[in-house]
């Protein structure tokens, strides 16, 4: 394999790379830091990787080395407000509303594996075969944490409605 097939498939999946990094790490630069990681992962094995299973391989990667990441954290603080809308990278250009910061806040504190679930399936829009993959749990499994992760969050959003 070329370089132009590793750069094309940099550039198909750098953003929901970096996204999936940022909702599970919380912090911009640790996010690049793991996308990159990611992609170097990549690269390494690009020679073993299934061409039609890129995509899901990267995003199993992604979330694997952000749980590393995490479990290798002192415990800390939440973020505050101003922390968690720093936004750096791909997703700098759009401005969010009142609405997109609570959920964002709410997705943010779904545990594993429901927030990679939610940001996998309903942000990034994978199907729930590509889900099943990246996170190493049966169909039946993604389904049900789904549900659960999805209901978290109706009732999480509940209660921030006037």
């Amino acid at each position: 394999m070329d370089s132009r097939i590793f750069h094309q498939w940099v550039q198909a999946h750098q953003d929901r790379v970096w996204s999936l990094a940022r909702y599970l790490l919380k912090d911009a630069s640790e996010a690049e830091d793991a996308a990159q990681e990611a992609f170097i992962k990549l690269w390494d094995h690009r020679h073993k990787i299934d061409p039609e299973r890129v995509g899901p391989w990267i995003m199993r990667v992604t979330r694997n080395g952000c749980l590393d990441r995490l479990r290798r954290r002192k415990p800390e603080t939440e973020l505050t407000d101003e922390q968690h809308s720093d936004h750096h990278g791909p997703m700098s250009d759009t401005q969010q509303s009142e609405a997109n910061r609570w959920l964002q806040r709410a997705i943010a504190g779904l545990r594993e594996p429901y927030r990679s679930l939610v940001v996998l399936r309903d942000l990034q829009q994978h199907s729930y075969q590509e889900v099943a993959h990246a996170t190493e749990l049966s169909l039946s499994q993604v389904k049900v944490y789904l549900h659960r992760a999805r209901k978290q969050l109706r009732e999480e959003l509940a209660e921030v409605r006037p």
